[in-house]
């Protein structure tokens, strides 16, 4: 086979790695949102390894240092609490020129629910200036933790004690289902998600479905201010249907919401300002990631665009490619020589083995990361690892030193023996088949937070079903 030849199949197949990187990674532009700013965003400031779950909170100095980020994009934050080192949250957010809705989280625990709503009142008597409006109870009607009763209680008490305008916040459906609750607050707080929706949307039908969630609101409670109290789309993790995560997604959702919202006249609090890790413990990988900044603290996108989806793609176009090229030069190398077919049907292949690969790892390096997670990421990538491996040396094998169309494969009694490598692979085949089972079922019957690692499994279905293709290319 000549140089020119390898050449020139290395060359095609490196443009075509490069198109499957580029395309999905061209540049989006968004026009400026109106206003400038942002009218309001979720506000939890855990950082990673910081959670309420484990009573790691954050220090005043982050939370100070994350309202200054905040200031210049967001007019006003949303807190969730009135406990959790956020009590200084008011006074940090007046220094930054940020107003504040205040939120007092309850649950079934009763003696930490007086606690918040103590906190909540104190705050805002305080923060008369910087606490513009306060929120009691955050979709605990949703999680079934406390009566209708009981969040009104609360809500009536909160009243009773402070000035500002008094909430409660639930998924728009549950102000149907208890409209009770509106007589006892003085403006409704409605979640409108669309990625969470029974029956989910794309970002581009998500507009139509919030104005058309909100009307229905409007005309239940008439002459009832309603505040969105939480919006947005997450930007990793399970898609839902039609609901794509993404971070192009998440742009231009919220850059259709901001105009919408300008077009309707809706107040509204877009959910969140930080990816937080912690959630993932309770909500999968799609739970840590609605942020409009990184767990690091960085912007994932402008405003005003353009956005770019995975900004890294250079990087990992590179690490693919070369890691095809060794793999390439490693097969050839060994064995009798390649006929130019069966060269540029080795190269692709390893080629898209090797993309379908990195792409396994970078989707692990931004799932969830507790120790049970890391350790199956761990067993899937080495899985994957050796069937890659295993699948290239039973190609090289196949395809021999005539091509696809020339000597046929010998019968199964008399094929050569399988090398370890093949073994090896033959045995990863089967446990990434009895996970694939296994995750399949649970996806089936406890699915709403679980991810479906779809790189993991296209790689051995590419690889296999190609492995296949060419055996029967070569039979009479």
């Amino acid at each position: 086979m000549r140089l020119i030849t390898i050449l020139a199949v290395l060359l095609l197949a490196g443009l075509a790695n490069f198109a499957v990187w580029s395309l999905p990674n061209q540049p989006v532009p968004l026009d400026p949102p109106p206003g400038g700013k942002l009218k309001s965003v979720s506000f939890a400031p855990f950082r990673d390894g910081q959670s309420p779950l484990t009573q790691t909170f954050p220090s005043v100095e982050q939370i100070d240092e994350d309202l200054a980020a905040l200031a210049p994009q967001v007019a006003g934050v949303r807190t969730y609490t009135s406990l959790e080192g956020l009590e200084v949250v008011p006074e940090l957010a007046r220094r930054h020129g940020l107003q504040v809705t205040m939120g007092a989280w309850l649950s079934s625990r009763l003696d930490k629910n007086e606690k918040e709503v103590a906190s909540l009142i104190d705050l805002a008597n305080r923060y008369p200036d910087v606490i513009t409006r306060v929120i009691v109870g955050n979709e605990v009607l949703l999680r079934r933790e406390l009566t209708p009763e009981q969040v009104t209680g609360y809500i009536d008490r909160v009243k009773a004690a402070v000035k500002q305008p008094v909430s409660y916040a639930d998924v728009w459906e549950w102000w149907l289902k208890y409209p009770q609750i509106s007589s006892h607050v003085d403006y409704l707080t409605i979640h409108l998600l669309p990625y969470w929706e029974d029956v989910p949307t794309d970002v581009a039908g998500a507009m139509e479905r919030i104005r058309g969630s909100y009307r229905t609101i409007a005309q239940r409670f008439p002459g009832k201010p309603i505040l969105v109290g939480e919006t947005g789309w997450p930007t990793e993790g399970r898609s839902r249907g039609a609901a794509v995560t993404g971070l192009v997604n998440k742009a231009k959702f919220v850059n259709g919401f901001v105009r919408l919202a300008e077009q309707e006249g809706f107040d509204y609090n877009v959910i969140e300002a930080f990816d937080q890790g912690w959630k993932a413990k309770l909500e999968g990988t799609v739970g840590g990631h609605w942020g409009l900044y990184t767990a690091d603290r960085q912007a994932k996108f402008a405003l005003a665009g353009p956005v770019v989806e995975n900004r890294k793609w250079p990087v990992l176009f590179g690490v693919s490619s070369g890691l095809a090229l060794l793999l390439v030069a490693g097969l050839t190398l060994r064995g009798r020589p390649l006929t130019a077919g069966a060269f540029a049907a080795l190269a692709f292949l390893a080629q898209a083995l090797s993309t379908l690969y990195v792409h396994a790892v970078w989707g692990a390096l931004h799932g969830k990361h507790y120790p049970q997670d890391v350790a199956l990421s761990v067993v899937m990538l080495a899985a994957t690892a050796v069937l890659t491996g295993a699948v290239l040396l039973a190609a090289r094998r196949a395809l021999g030193s005539g091509g696809l169309a020339l000597e046929p494969l010998a019968p199964l009694h008399g094929r050569p023996a399988l090398s370890r490598l093949e073994t090896v692979g033959n045995a990863a085949a089967a446990v990434l088949a009895l996970l694939g089972i296994v995750w399949s079922l649970l996806i089936v019957f406890d699915g709403r937070y679980r991810d479906f690692p779809n790189w993991y499994f296209a790689l051995p279905a590419l690889g296999l079903l190609a492995l296949g293709a060419m055996r029967a290319a070569r039979r009479p």
